[in-house]
């Protein structure tokens, strides 16, 4: 595999790691509420979620939704339903006092999961970036050196935002815009819920 692709892919990675969302938005919700391990389960969630649409763009599922692209309006209509229930939970607990009670057990990387695999568009996105940097779609090896190169870029990704998440600092300031914060997020959740499912 040409390293120069490999760099590539990860460059198209990392801009969309960085572009506000859903993820940025229950990454900033686990670590508030549950601290850096509910943070980093989260990401670790998230991450996962990401493979698992890069697993399913190198298995052609793409290719499926151009020919049943009823199953692509499902899979999107669900998303978008995960996510306004998530922007709604928010808005009504804006007022609320910050929750410090952990989740228990994997609850932070079911909601890292759940929220990533809520965009069905991720899998056109990862196709996209598949057939624009590399050749050829990746298959046997390659597929799995660049599904664990991706793997290792989301979670280290994720780490690092969880220490920035977790700093003493940013709790304070969050903790004194709790409610202003919490509507913002409701209401970018709300916007990428009707995004996803147009």
């Amino acid at each position: 595999m040409d390293a120069a692709a490999l760099i590539a892919f990860n460059i198209a990675m990392l801009g969309a790691l960085v572009s506000p969302g859903p993820a940025l938005v229950v990454m900033l919700r686990a670590a508030l509420t549950g601290g850096r391990k509910s943070a980093l389960a989260c990401g670790l969630g998230l991450a996962f979620g990401g493979v698992t649409w890069s697993v399913l763009a190198i298995l052609g599922l793409t290719a499926l939704f151009a020919i049943a692209p009823w199953a692509f309006m499902i899979l999107k209509l669900c998303g978008a339903a995960y996510l306004i229930w998530f922007a709604v939970t928010l808005w009504r607990n804006a007022d609320r006092a910050l929750n410090t009670t952990p989740p228990r057990g994997a609850q932070g990387f079911w909601l890292g999961l759940l929220t990533n695999l809520a965009n069905p568009k991720a899998v056109v996105f990862l196709a996209a970036i598949f057939t624009t940097v590399f050749p050829t779609m990746p298959t046997g090896g390659q597929a799995l050196l660049v599904l664990g190169n991706q793997l290792l870029l989301e979670v280290s990704f994720f780490a690092l935002l969880t220490v920035g998440l977790t700093l003493p600092g940013f709790q304070r300031r969050y903790i004194a815009f709790k409610s202003q914060c919490d509507r913002a997020a409701a209401a970018i959740l709300g916007v990428l819920a009707l995004r996803v499912a147009m």
